[in-house]
């Protein structure tokens, strides 16, 4: 796995010369003072950045003005740009909830962590991203919506495509939401992958009133609308660390902009922002409802425009406090939204507007600001990649790249291309065949290639059609790129020891309270 040298190579000469110094101390004892001064500087040198990762759910990158966005302005994102390093080509690899935030933990691919649907148990005993920089000295916490727990589906069964599931899942989750009141808390432990602070949630959709735990089963609800009142906790967080002078990883994962996509569930006075002539990608058709009535998708931008005001209250805080130079900041989102593109909703398809994300890193002093990036960028590069940011160790067996040479300009990583997947057709169950059938695709810096379950094959030209309008398929004069992406997807399956399964075949995964047993690596013992 490269690894960038930069910053440790930093770190291994700064306490070199640290050394030099205490030596100078003990010869010459006339010149104390000096030395003191010069050990204060090297110790500040040594002292590792703060990281803040923000991502929010659902927010594609063309709804951001420096993606391209037309319908709200985003001046603090792009400011956020401004000053960082932009990533062109940042794709969710499964655009899903909780495959997402497996990978964004572990650093590794859905097969290899078995995270491959919503609504699960991850592994309590891998070793993720928090674990990583708690043992370094850094105070963790995580605030905002979990989703890697069973929750109020840990007895609803593992299948729902018929009406008699239905009425099943419907009855279970009932009676363990009625046995369990607070299902969506999660316990201090294990299942919290290292976290230390925690204001968090399961998963909910009550964005007015949110309620979320801290270290008890006690619901607690946020005064705010839900992105404002974690942005409000995350500043005091912040502010709590600095008082006491310790090093803090922070995660912050607003729920919205995620559905209900309804007036109720905006926050307050943002949907009056938003212009009733929305522009529309060509991909959309005329007369599909977003755009015959597009009251759902004001809506969308209404959340999206208020996750915008919160990254600019971040960036006054930081700046404000002295804590923005030595705090790395990541922005991001687990998945896309289609609204009407492709004539489709929500994401788990392989196309632009699913599965591509925003990503901007900024690190004033230490990455260049104002750069825009090509490099393919994946949520399992974020744990190598702080990791190298910041001088610490990543797990051997992580599957993502340290990026930290790319973002600080010290070297290029050769990566043609990364696997995308869609493992089950039911965000929450491990169904086959009904609503989102499953896939497997190729993402390169030029093509997108994705083969459905059942065989059928597409290939997009994303630089030539930018909306993926033209199936390039069963172009002749496109055959060679069909076959070598035919090949290279296999190697990629097989580095992800991916067999392609139905969406079923993942159920055995787990038992019937949605705990981990085994993932393609083999039996996990828990």
């Amino acid at each position: 796995m490269a690894r960038d040298q930069g910053f440790s190579g930093v770190v291994k000469r700064v306490a070199a010369a640290a050394t030099v110094w205490s030596a100078i101390l003990v010869v010459a004892g006339g010149c104390a003072e000096r030395a003191s001064v010069e050990r204060a500087a090297a110790a500040k040198a040594l002292k590792r950045p703060n990281v803040l990762v923000f991502f929010d759910d659902q927010l594609r990158p063309d709804a951001c003005g420096v993606y391209g966005g037309q319908n709200i302005t985003t001046p603090n994102i792009d400011r956020l740009a401004a000053q960082g390093v932009l990533f062109t080509n940042a794709i969710s690899m499964c655009p899903l909830c909780t495959p997402f935030r497996g990978m964004l933990q572990t650093g590794r691919y859905p097969t290899h962590t078995g995270v491959v649907l919503n609504w699960i148990e991850i592994n309590p005993r891998q070793r993720g991203i928090a674990h990583i920089f708690r043992d370094a000295g850094y105070h963790t916490g995580f605030i905002g919506k979990w989703h890697l727990a069973a929750g109020r589906l840990k007895r609803a069964g593992k299948h729902n495509a018929t009406p008699a599931d239905h009425e099943r899942v419907d009855k279970a989750i009932k009676a363990y939401v009625k046995e369990n009141p607070e299902s969506e808390y999660v316990p201090p432990g294990p299942e919290r992958l290292g976290y230390e602070h925690w204001q968090a949630f399961n998963f909910h959709c009550e964005f007015q009133r949110a309620p979320y735990y801290e270290d008890s089963p006690k619901r607690l609800i946020m005064p705010r609308y839900e992105t404002d009142a974690e942005m409000d906790m995350a500043i005091a967080f912040m502010r709590r660390q600095q008082a006491e002078g310790q090093p803090f990883f922070l995660m912050v994962a607003p729920h919205p902009p995620h559905p209900p996509f309804a007036p109720d569930f905006c926050p307050a006075g943002y949907l009056e922002q938003i212009r009733e002539d929305l522009v529309w990608s060509p991909n959309v058709p005329e007369d599909h409802r977003h755009r015959r009535k597009p009251l759902e998708a004001r809506c969308y931008y209404a959340m999206a425009k208020n996750v915008d005001d919160n990254v600019g209250r971040l960036m006054d805080f930081l700046e404000a406090s002295g804590l923005a130079e030595d705090t790395i900041v990541v922005f991001t989102s687990d998945h896309g939204e289609m609204m009407g593109s492709q004539g489709r909703e929500n994401k788990m398809v392989p196309y632009r507007e699913a599965v591509n994300i925003p990503c901007i890193v900024r690190w004033p002093g230490r990455i260049a600001a104002g750069r825009q990036i090509d490099a393919l960028c994946t949520p399992v590069d974020h744990l190598p990649t702080l990791c190298g940011l910041a001088g610490l160790a990543a797990p051997s067996e992580c599957d993502g790249l340290d990026l930290s040479g790319v973002l600080l300009d010290t070297k290029r990583i050769e990566r043609d291309a990364v696997l995308m997947a869609n493992y089950v057709s039911h965000w929450d169950y491990f169904d086959s065949g009904t609503l989102w059938p499953e896939w497997r695709g190729v993402r390169t810096p030029r093509y997108t290639y994705a083969k459905w379950l059942g065989g059928k094959e597409e290939l997009y030209d994303n630089i030539e059609d930018p909306y993926q309008m033209q199936d390039l398929a069963s172009s002749e004069a496109h055959q060679d790129t069909l076959a070598t992406l035919r090949t290279r997807l296999a190697e990629l399956l097989a580095e992800a020891h991916d067999d392609f399964l139905p969406g079923t075949a993942y159920a055995d995964w787990y038992d019937d309270e949605r705990n981990l047993v085994k993932t393609a690596l083999g039996p996990v013992e828990r």
